[in-house]
């Protein structure tokens, strides 16, 4: 499913106010004037350390709030516009705007930084394997092919996102799937694509935690997660699934998983990004 997707945004130099000046009489008396927040934007903590940040809900603050989320806390703030966001990125203040009603967390980056991405179900107690970053379609079809995904297949994509992987399979082999994510927004989505797409009666998707998903009858498994995503993943997939059973894997390995190792290829998307393809055999 996925690659860390940050956040667009330019760099700006805020001044770092305090919740007392943020909630001034003054500006109370103006958002008591607004609207109810009717959408939910929520910021959790996957990094290690308590992370200072000031947020900002355009229509509803006039000046930001100073936060302190400590490790795997989650912020939950009521909105109706976009939020700015503001935090100390290895000593260069970084603000991004978040939209209003979807989810981020704070992670590290590859360079082991502190940074702000999209994609976090929110949900404490279950583990958040990957934020959503849709594959290629050029990927998807080289994953397929190296799965050697037929119709006789039952395709298991954990982590499904949209649901492109399955619906692809299902569209070019008659392949029947079962996708699973733990975000509604993504299930929402998948189901709609594969109804459109006439491929709705070939496939299952599952809101669900993969964690905890029953996958045996799966004959080709795939993923787009994180690097400790996969290493979490490793005693599901060793238990539930057959000897020879192919897990296929983009952009990155599975830890302790290189004697299962059959093939590894690179290629580049239409935009000249470079993307691997792990592909092992259970």
């Amino acid at each position: 499913m996925l690659k860390r997707n940050r956040i667009l945004a330019g760099l700006t130099l805020w001044g770092f106010v305090s919740a007392a000046q943020a909630l001034a009489p003054a500006a109370a008396a103006q958002r008591s004037l607004l609207p109810a927040a009717k959408k939910e934007t929520t910021i959790r903590n996957l990094t290690k350390e308590t992370v200072r940040y000031t947020i900002r809900r355009l229509v509803r603050d006039q000046q930001p709030f100073v936060r302190y989320l400590k490790p795997d806390a989650l912020d939950r703030w009521p909105c109706e516009s976009p939020l700015d966001v503001g935090f100390d990125r290895s000593g260069q203040p970084t603000s991004y705007r978040l939209e209003c009603g979807l989810p981020y967390t704070f992670r590290y980056d590859e360079s082991d930084m502190l940074d702000l991405y999209s994609g976090s179900h929110g949900l404490f107690g279950v583990a958040d394997l990957a934020p959503f970053v849709p594959t290629p379609m050029a990927v998807v079809e080289k994953m397929l092919e190296l799965g050697e995904v037929d119709k006789d297949d039952i395709l298991y994509d954990l982590g499904c996102g949209d649901g492109r992987i399955v619906i692809t399979a299902a569209q070019k082999f008659g392949t029947r799937g079962v996708g699973i994510d733990i975000d509604p927004q993504r299930i929402e989505e998948s189901r709609r694509s594969a109804k459109e797409a006439g491929v709705d009666g070939l496939l299952e998707f599952r809101l669900q935690d993969v964690m905890k998903a029953e996958i045996r009858q799966a004959t080709v498994v795939t993923l787009y997660l994180l690097p400790e995503s996969n290493a979490l993943l490793r005693p599901l997939l060793e238990e539930q699934l057959r000897p020879g059973t192919p897990v296929v894997s983009h952009n990155y390995s599975i830890p302790g998983w290189a004697a299962k190792e059959v093939n590894y290829v690179t290629l580049q998307d239409g935009t000249g990004q470079d993307h691997t393809i792990f592909v092992y055999k259970r």
